[in-house]
């Protein structure tokens, strides 16, 4: 598995172009890979908000409508 996980690497960097080991290039797409899964996280928690946000009315917030049996009719 090491082995072909070292050919993987060694080929990106030979299509990368020189100046770039397969270590190099292992090494920033780890680091891509952080700063993507910190992004998706992040929105995620601000998803997780505005649903916890969205389901929080006060009933001064909201009308009184025709289902409602404290409105008045006139």
């Amino acid at each position: 598995m090491q082995e072909y996980e070292n050919d993987r690497w060694r080929i990106i960097s030979s299509k990368v172009g020189s100046g770039f080991s397969p270590t190099a290039c292992k090494d920033k797409a780890e680091q891509l890979e952080a700063v993507e899964m910190a992004a998706q996280e992040e929105e995620e928690e601000e998803s997780h908000r505005q649903h916890q946000h969205q389901g929080t009315y006060s009933s001064s917030q909201m009308a009184a409508g025709p289902s409602d049996p404290g409105a008045n009719y006139q």
